[in-house]
């Protein structure tokens, strides 16, 4: 791609992503808080079984056989 091509590409998407983060409004500080949590502490508060939703239809591979 020539470099004007790409130049105009990135800023129609700077341009794009600036539309919709004003569209969207702000974080809330409820939402903030859960981004920082998941930042923190990562897949190790994520549910588990019953609680992902998976319940008695999620087989493990190796039950299978």
């Amino acid at each position: 791609m020539k470099d004007k091509k790409r130049r105009a590409k990135l800023e129609e998407i700077v341009g794009y992503h600036a539309e919709a983060l004003r569209l969207a409004g702000g974080i809330s500080a409820n939402q903030r808080r859960f981004i920082e949590v998941a930042a923190k502490y990562g897949k190790e508060l994520e549910p588990d079984g019953w609680l992902a939703g998976g319940g008695s239809q999620v087989r493990k591979p190796e039950e299978e056989n």
